[in-house]
């Protein structure tokens, strides 16, 4: 009976541990924009915090998707971060520099985690740049494995990117090549 407790007192801590950390599944660039609403290059004008979230005052400098969205939104200079690890924090933007992030919209207001692009925009490779301006967007349909996908088995489709091969990083662009098949590009 003691053993029986002592198990599910260590099952019910590390369910608890588990619970307690980020785990974002797109570990790709690509990935990311496919999934985003809202992609901009923002200006941090200023900061605060509340109990549970950083909020930054921000002014969107440059579109790169969801223009439409983003003029429906009642709150269009507020940007939440969460603090917590639990949530994919915490964001850390300096006031005063411009970011490349992708947002998540709802209730009207924008939100960013650790799991989106966060890409201090002087700093942005022009594989990213490229990819931004409409490659990335334009091969949605390539298939890129997430990180808690299993390992891929048997023959490769059309529109499969497998492993990333050497010289690839997370901002590579997945795309169709000239026979029709998606592959790594520009590694």
């Amino acid at each position: 009976m003691r053993n029986g407790i002592i198990q599910s007192c260590f099952l019910l801590i590390l369910l608890f541990s588990v619970s307690e950390q980020c785990g974002c599944p797109a570990q790709y660039t690509q990935q990311v924009i496919c999934d985003s609403k809202l992609v901009v290059v923002a200006k941090i004008d200023s900061s605060s915090s509340d109990g549970f979230n950083t909020n930054y005052k921000i002014s969107v400098t440059k579109f790169y998707y969801g223009k439409m969205e983003y003029d429906q939104l009642s709150d269009k200079k507020t940007l939440e971060t969460p603090k917590s690890s639990a949530a994919c924090g915490p964001v850390v933007l300096t006031v005063g520099s411009s970011y490349i992030l992708s947002v998540d919209l709802y209730d009207g207001k924008m939100s960013h985690n650790l799991c989106g692009l966060q890409v201090d925009a002087k700093k942005a490779s022009q594989v990213l740049l490229q990819g931004l301006a409409g490659k990335y967007k334009d091969n949605c349909g390539c298939e890129i494995p997430f990180a808690f996908d299993p390992p891929p088995t048997g023959p490769q489709t059309r529109n499969q990117c497998r492993n990333t091969p050497p010289g690839c990083s997370y901002h590579s662009l997945c795309s169709r090549n000239g026979y029709g098949r998606c592959k790594w590009q520009g590694c």
